[in-house]
């Protein structure tokens, strides 16, 4: 599976976004990427299938939850 990783700067941001993508039919889980993957030192994020990402997105802007780079997971 393609995957790509949404990064989120707080676990509370990252639980209260995987709540409500999964509540909108998103499957997405919580992890802690690498450093090198983050250049803004975002400590989280979701991953998820490559063809959710921009739903997600519109999801999250919707929510006004606050998220950083798109990153290959």
């Amino acid at each position: 599976m393609d995957v790509r990783v949404i990064t989120i700067a707080s676990q509370t941001a990252a639980i209260k976004a995987q709540r409500m993508l999964r509540k909108n039919g998103i499957r997405c889980r919580i992890v802690r990427p690498s450093p090198r993957q983050t250049p803004h030192g975002c400590g989280w994020g979701l991953q998820l299938d490559v063809y959710s990402v921009n739903a997600a997105i519109d999801f999250l802007e919707a929510a006004d939850i606050p998220f950083g780079d798109v990153i290959i997971g």
